[in-house]
């Protein structure tokens, strides 16, 4: 590979912001050019430019390498012998949007563990919904639920919870609990309106192992968990949420289960990344250390409580 010609494309293709407009500038193929940046990933040993169906980002190491030769051209060679240190090490800033929940209670309290195997890698933990475009908003991992829509995403699945229909007992002793699914229609409905939700499509199984899809008609939406279960507790209404995390309200009778004796839909975490090649060594120690982490503390037992 002729390095300077492959360095000066990368350098356009950036600057170009789009593979298109750099096509044209270039007078090149998008075709020819991918063909390039691919060559130069593979030389490098390191993925610079995250692809996605909304088109291309920098990573971490692809803005570093940018930057590099963009402003500090003579400084190419400790740059170029520093790639498979960075691939085989996990170093550098990780950042990691998770559910808010998931976050706070599983995810948040694991990482003073991660940073004391890993002290190179310095995490940012950002709590909500995932982007749109995680690579566009430099985001390195995802824990939320649901799978990603993108397929050049990888993502696997992490826990799953069993979740319950519930309300307070403010709640139900204004209005009477529904003895059937149908009579949901009948009650003020909470959802639950994000990436992975049920939103307002419940589907319970009943004893005999019957579905009942029921569309509800919503009372109050929200995009974020912790407000769903605010509303729960100030007795607004019913809604579907996973156990582990109304497990404690359960237990003290601040919340009620609801239609106990239907089956619930599941809701399933994932932690989700970019790409099967070329990932940065501390997103797989991440990956890894999640998995390890989370999966063996699940207890259905307990969750079930």
């Amino acid at each position: 590979m002729k390095r300077t010609p492959d360095f000066s494309l990368f350098l356009a293709v950036v600057k170009a912001g789009t593979l298109s407009e750099a096509s044209r500038v270039l007078g090149m193929s998008a075709a020819a050019i991918s063909k390039y940046l691919t060559q130069l990933e593979q030389h490098m040993k390191l993925r610079l430019l995250a692809r996605s169906a909304r088109g291309f980002h920098l990573t971490e190491h692809g803005r570093e390498l940018f930057e590099s030769l963009d402003h500090m051209l003579p400084e190419l060679t400790p740059i170029l012998g520093e790639p498979m240190s960075r691939l085989d090490h996990p170093t550098g800033t990780l950042k990691v949007v998770s559910s808010i929940a998931l976050g706070r209670h599983r995810v948040a309290p694991l990482l003073t563990e991660f940073s004391a195997r890993y002290p190179e890698v310095s995490i940012q933990l950002q709590l909500g919904d995932a982007p749109k475009d995680m690579f566009r908003a430099g985001v390195d991992v995802v824990i939320s639920p649901g799978e990603p829509i993108d397929q050049s995403l990888v993502a696997r699945r992490l826990i799953t919870h069993p979740c319950c229909l519930c309300a307070a007992p403010d709640y139900l002793a204004r209005r009477p609990a529904p003895r059937h699914p149908r009579e949901l229609h009948q009650h003020d409905c909470l959802i639950l309106d994000c990436h992975g939700a049920f939103r307002d499509r419940w589907v319970l199984r009943d004893p005999r192992g019957g579905n009942h899809t029921i569309k509800v008609a919503p009372h109050k939406i929200t995009d974020n968990s912790e407000q769903l279960k605010e509303w729960l507790l100030g007795g607004h209404g019913l809604a579907l949420k996973s156990e582990w995390d109304i497990a404690e309200h359960l237990r003290r009778g601040e919340l009620v289960k609801v239609l106990p004796d239907y089956e619930m839909p599941q809701l399933s975490f994932y932690v989700i990344y970019g790409g099967r090649q070329l990932v940065p060594a501390k997103t797989r120690a991440f990956v890894q250390f999640i998995e390890n982490q989370l999966r063996p503390r699940e207890d259905p037992e307990r969750l079930r409580a």
